[in-house]
């Protein structure tokens, strides 16, 4: 498969990930769940656990038929194990779907 390069040309080589300069500030923080009841207020207990400077949720938006819900938040990101166990704690809440 050949990857297209922000140059728009083809290669076949694989280009490293931008790396995270720690600490990094205003990192985005984006979750999908189903919208149950109280969904907002876990998932917020869960950020704060991680990253207890976060903020309230920068945009709540919900899918067109009202099945889905998703938050975005902000915070400063410290370390790659931060992030990684917030990763975690975050899918493991029955409800989300998806964390970015």
């Amino acid at each position: 498969m050949a990857l297209i390069t922000k140059d728009g040309d083809q290669t076949e080589k694989v280009v490293d990930a931008p790396k995270i300069e720690f600490p990094c500030e205003n990192y985005v923080i984006k979750v999908v769940s189903l919208d149950v009841d109280d969904i907002h207020q876990e998932i917020k207990e869960c950020l704060l656990v991680h990253a207890p400077e976060m903020a309230e949720a920068e945009n709540i938006n919900r899918s067109s038929k009202g099945r889905f819900i998703s938050f975005s938040f902000r915070i400063v990101a410290q370390s790659e194990d931060q992030l990684s166990a917030l990763h975690r704690d975050l899918m493991s809440i029955e409800a989300v779907k998806m964390v970015m």
